[in-house]
């Protein structure tokens, strides 16, 4: 998801699954590489979110905002 807030100004949004065995650095590690990849393809992106949840809750919840 993404929402425009200025001129210069995106937040974007992103659901990722992550290894059960990885620890809390682990996975902080991993987002702050996917948020250095994506700004640096997209510089305009002045706000990443990442929400780690498995692909049967995002299929779960989307198909409930489909159904809305």
């Amino acid at each position: 998801m993404t929402m425009q807030s200025g001129p210069n100004q995106i937040i974007a949004s992103l659901s990722a699954e992550f290894e059960d065995a990885l620890g809390t650095g682990e996975i902080e590690a991993c987002v702050n590489r996917i948020e250095a990849t994506i700004k640096l393809a997209h510089p305009d992106i002045s706000l990443l979110v990442v929400k780690p949840q498995t692909a049967e809750t995002w299929l779960r919840r989307s198909a409930g905002t489909r159904n809305a």
